[in-house]
């Protein structure tokens, strides 16, 4: 369709992945293949600058994290992608201060001084999470008993559960996508019937047209919208 529309004279903005999966080479995002954060806060860096925040559900799959808040954040971080270098960063209490996660970490320790911390922190972390967060190469402490933990690696653990890192690589390709961008740019249709302006007898509804929208039957609703507006006006006519 994209063809022949532009043969035709109109403009064409290039489709891409636009709701789809976002990959990392990092391998501790990989080994939590299946595992979720039911509410977490995402945030995406470039050049020192959050450009995207976006805080519900994540999803960790085995070449990087899907789920609807990613699978809608995309179309802005492929954008960022174009420009640079994109890390993400994963706030796994979004409602609790530092001081204040500190403090409930600090309590949980003097209650359990001699256990191992990976068999005490799953009290407050989902289990996979504390077992990949405490073998990371900074924090080590999977092995280590509670009562031998200073108070800089406390503070270092709590640091990296309110912001665990890894860079972004891309996206998925489009056999993954559940929807992909680009068609007939906007200034050349006419919304009252949904008529090409080049040619008054030609409708673009739908997924013809150039218009960016978030997974949740956004796509099939601008295909009912569109089509009963072009069937409205073919029916007065």
């Amino acid at each position: 369709g994209f063809n022949m529309l532009e043969k035709l004279g109109h403009t064409i903005s290039q489709p891409n992945p636009s709701i789809v999966p976002l990959t990392t080479d990092e391998e501790w995002v990989h080994s939590l293949a299946g595992s979720t954060l039911s509410f977490m806060t995402i945030r995406f860096i470039q050049n020192g600058k959050v450009k995207v925040k976006k805080t519900g559900k994540i999803l960790f799959t085995h070449f990087g994290i899907s789920g609807p808040l990613i699978l809608n954040s995309a179309h802005e971080v492929k954008k960022m992608l174009a420009s640079g270098d994109v890390t993400a960063s994963i706030d796994m209490f979004p409602d609790t201060e530092e001081n204040e996660l500190e403090r409930r970490i600090l309590n949980l320790f003097d209650k359990n001084k001699n256990k191992l911390t990976k068999n005490v922190l799953p009290e407050i972390l989902p289990s996979s999470f504390t077992e990949t967060i405490l073998t990371l190469p900074d924090i080590n402490l999977s092995e280590r008993e509670v009562n031998s933990i200073t108070k800089a690696q406390r503070k270092k653990l709590v640091k990296k559960i309110k912001n665990l890192t890894f860079e972004i690589t891309g996206t998925l390709g489009f056999d993954k996508a559940v929807v992909a961008d680009g068609g007939v740019i906007l200034k050349e249709v006419n919304f009252k019937n949904m008529t090409s302006k080049l040619y008054p007898n030609l409708y673009l509804l739908g997924d013809i047209l150039n218009i960016n929208r978030p997974s949740g039957g956004f796509s099939l609703q601008l295909c009912w919208t569109t089509g009963w507006v072009a069937g409205s006006d073919m029916g007065e006519k």
